[in-house]
């Protein structure tokens, strides 16, 4: 069964959905909020089918870690993403999220359900 990764503060009801559509959930930290397991550490065999967060979840700016370097294993197993921000800040964001090589794409919050869902049924 393929799987939703999400980082803290996603909204329970979209995690609920997945759950009531078939898809288990993973929580997933960003290495300093503790809220998971540490995205820097996916592997294969977590069987994520989609990674969603809000934009502050995946900045690291007081740790040297870059966010290539937390998303590498999104990167290396093709996982696509939604990084949550507010419709009127989606050009904006685009300077502070910026990574080669991975799908992702800004959603609204009050979209989020409904990206979730047609990602993850494209999945199956």
């Amino acid at each position: 069964m393929k799987s939703l990764g999400y980082m803290e503060g996603t909204d329970p009801k979209v995690l609920t959905t997945a759950i009531i559509e078939g898809y288990e959930t993973l929580p997933l930290s960003n290495g300093w909020d503790n809220h998971g397991k540490n995205i820097a550490h996916i592997t294969n065999s977590d069987n994520l089918a989609l990674v969603i967060g809000y934009l502050h979840k995946f900045i690291a700016i007081f740790t040297h870690q870059s966010i290539g370097s937390m998303l590498a294993g999104v990167k290396a197993y093709n996982i696509p993403m939604l990084v949550i921000v507010p419709k009127d800040m989606h050009d904006r964001a685009g300077k502070y999220f910026k990574v080669d090589g991975i799908e992702y794409k800004f959603v609204d919050p009050a979209d989020i359900s409904r990206e979730v869902l047609a990602i993850l049924s494209k999945k199956n």
